[in-house]
């Protein structure tokens, strides 16, 4: 009598998953004592993944392994599931293995076991390369990198995590020692996790004379979440380095922002300081943000007004406002228009509309008076901005746009002012200019022609120079005729001239016409506006006589068809007859948006991509028909695909769509086809399904001898599928 896998699994399911993780456990560590190299080392990882009673075993054994890297990895996989029971041969691979890898895994091991008779070892080893511990010294000479230096400071890092405060004065020595690597950075980092010893060797590193060290010293001081460490911080809030300062600011703001001692910087000497503290530490400190609008630094002020955005709501002071509204021209324009917005939207409209509207305003600051009017919102603040949709500048225009898109979609009613001008853009109808003007195309580089030696005297200029030095000429010592020229002095002098004149300078912003690149850029933002009309207006865009405006209103009907499911029939029907001769590039976003289309010819439309020439459409049209819930029969033949993102789509496809007892046996198989390239990802499919019927027949493979040439994905998948146990 066979009984129902799912019926077994909610009765108890524990039990049958683990007699499946031990079943695999004994076939890996079969593999793991007698199995090829490569397969002995993919079986102690997984056998690490799994855990359990059964895994243990076979890994302490693989610790004698002829092979370094299987030791290796039976050395980490019981790091990851630590037993007392490998603790006596963790310490004799940490001593005797000449390895290092391996004993970096022995130690990652111990440490997570807490063996306190690890401890003396560590400290022995921070301090340079033991004499008790075996070590492969023609490695050294081989490689020119001492791997003890990675012994060092893996264990400084152990005894941090095993809390050894002990062990400070060690790691002292290693990082005063000139002559070995810098293991200052770990050093550091060890101190902050020691408690009280660790706080007190940092301590003392602020008295040191190393801007660098005591910069080190303070940030690590400062990020330390104690009473302890936070009392030396007042030493390094007042060093006479601005760096430290920083260092510790920082450090302490992350955490205790509202620390006393942090608001003296608010007037430090150093103007880096001063805008960092109100840029970290303003919301605990508002009251200080007045007067630092009147600081002398630039900095400082814009500084202090992102901040006075940000807290806006703290104040209600005419003053402030003013001071804000002062600030509306030179380099803090951009930052005291957002400000401005801020603390006071009704009456900022105007001045950052004016602001906007003037084309002889650095550019920053109609940007800035640009974002204000699109956070302030309203009729007046639209429209402001839909008068700058045509500006002669584009960053201008490709500002505003998403500006409206944003307040159109934030507007409870539909239709709006903010999208209508949207729509009218993408018609190429925008207020207020009505005559176009157009960019004149880049110039183009003309090509150098063949140098020619030019009719000049065979003597240098150097003649007319010394002419009127006459005295030079005796000095340096030179002919009284002058100094001859050969003929390729002459050849590369007449190439150097050309070349400076030919030379051309390529400009930052792309050349283009200013009422297509509106068009093109409205079709774009549109996709943000998930409505019928604005989807009814993309699809008439898509026989468009511009290709820019067609690929991008392809591309918003995508998104728009991804939250307004499903598009109308009439949508649907443009997408199609524009399918039938649109080229790659259109294509790929036209059979997305139609998956969101209703209509009955709309799956055979997908169904007929499944077998195009482009591999991206191939799985763009899988991914359309499992949106549309219809599983072809045709995508199980996919699993071959020659490209092998088709693969995997047409495998994510069945496993979501079809029923999981058929296609289990099919995605093992397709699990090891194409050399496993495919393994992984399966696995966790399958995973998902039935982990355990999936296991089994993994299971199977591996006692078939004739499969050996995947065994390996069927170990890795073992490990993926049962990771969960232990």
């Amino acid at each position: 009598m066979i009984i129902h896998l799912e019926q077994a699994l909610f009765k108890d399911p524990l039990p049958v998953f683990r007699q499946v993780s031990d079943d695999a456990c004994r076939a890996l560590g079969r593999i793991l004592g007698e199995g090829a190299d490569v397969h002995r080392c993919l079986a102690a990882q997984a056998l690490g993944r799994i855990g359990g009673e059964a895994a243990i075993q076979p890994l302490i054994d693989a610790l004698l392994d002829e092979d370094e890297d299987v030791r290796t990895d039976a050395a980490e996989a019981l790091a990851r599931r630590p037993d007392p029971r490998a603790r006596q041969q963790l310490f004799e691979n940490l001593l005797g293995d000449p390895c290092a890898e391996v004993k970096l895994a022995a130690i990652e091991a111990l440490v997570n076991l807490r063996d306190p008779a690890l401890v003396p070892w560590l400290r022995r080893m921070v301090v340079g390369r033991d004499a008790e511990s075996t070590w492969d010294e023609q490695e050294f000479h081989a490689s020119g990198w001492d791997d003890w230096v990675d012994i060092q400071i893996r264990s400084v890092n152990a005894l941090a995590e095993m809390g050894v405060g002990e062990a400070v004065p060690e790691i002292i020595a290693a990082m005063a020692d000139e002559n070995a690597q810098d293991m200052s950075e770990t050093a550091f980092k060890a101190f902050a996790r020691l408690g009280g010893p660790g706080i007190e060797a940092l301590a003392r590193m602020l008295d040191g004379t190393s801007p660098r060290l005591r910069r080190r010293a303070a940030a690590t001081l400062a990020a330390i979440r104690s009473g302890d460490a936070a009392d030396h911080c007042s030493r390094a809030l007042s060093d006479g380095d601005p760096s430290v300062r920083l260092a510790a600011l920082r450090g302490l703001a992350a955490w205790a922002p509202d620390d006393p001692r942090l608001e003296p910087l608010f007037a430090d000497a150093d103007e880096t300081v001063r805008a960092e503290v109100i840029a970290l530490c303003a919301e605990q400190h508002s009251h200080r943000l007045p007067a630092a609008l009147d600081d002398i630094s630039t900095n400082v002020k814009i500084a202090a007004l992102e901040a006075v955005a940000r807290y806006s709501d703290r104040f209600d002071d005419d003053a402030l406002v003013a001071a804000t509204r002062d600030g509306l021209t030179g380099e803090t324009a951009a930052a005291a228009a957002r400000a401005l917005a801020a603390l006071a939207p009704d009456a900022a409209v105007v001045d950052l509309a004016t602001l906007l509207h003037d084309g002889a305003q650095p550019l920053a600051a109609r940007l800035g008076a640009l974002q204000g009017l699109a956070a302030i919102g309203g009729d007046a603040a639209v429209t402001a901005l839909i008068a700058v949709l045509d500006d002669e500048a584009r960053p201008i225009r490709l500002e505003v746009m998403p500006a409206l898109a944003n307040l159109a979609r934030q507007d409870a009613v539909w239709p709006n002012r903010a999208g209508a001008a949207l729509l009218e853009a993408l018609k190429g109808r925008y207020q207020p200019e009505e005559a176009v003007e157009e960019v004149a195309a880049a110039p183009t580089v003309e090509p150098i022609a063949p140098v020619r030696a030019p009719e000049l005297s065979q003597t240098s200029t150097l003649n007319a120079i010394l002419a009127d030095v006459p005295e030079a000429r005796e000095t340096l010592n030179l002919p009284g005729d002058g100094v001859a020229l050969t003929a390729m002095d002459m050849e590369r002098l007449a190439l150097a001239k050309r070349l400076k004149k030919g030379k051309k300078r390529m400009s930052l912003t792309p050349n283009v016409v200013r009422h297509e690149d509106i068009r093109r850029f409205a079709a774009r933002v549109l996709g943000d506006l998930a409505q019928e009309d604005v989807a009814q207006q993309l699809a008439l865009a898509l026989t468009d006589a511009d290709g820019e405006v067609r690929q991008a209103a392809a591309e918003s009907l995508a998104c728009i068809g991804s939250e307004l499911d499903p598009l109308s029939r009439d949508v649907a029907h443009a997408i199609q007859m524009v399918l039938a001769t649109a080229d790659r590039d259109l294509k790929l976003p036209l059979v997305r948006a139609l998956a969101a289309c209703e209509g009955g010819d709309t799956a055979e439309t997908l169904r007929g991509y499944l077998r195009d020439e482009d591999s991206f459409l191939r799985s763009e049209a899988i991914r359309g028909l499992a949106k549309l819930n219809l599983f072809d029969p045709k995508i199980e033949g996919l699993l071959g695909d020659p490209d092998p993102s088709v693969r995997l789509c047409a495998a994510e496809t069945m496993a979501a769509a079809a029923g999981a007892e058929r296609v289990i046996p099919i995605l093992v198989e397709f699990a090891v086809a194409f050399e496993g390239y495919h393994g992984k990802a399966a696995a966790r499919l399958l995973r998902g399904l039935n982990g355990d019927k999936a296991s089994r027949l993994f299971l199977e493979l591996l006692g078939d001898p004739s499969r050996k040439r995947i065994w390996a994905v069927a170990i890795e998948a073992l490990g993926e599928l049962n990771e969960h146990i232990g």
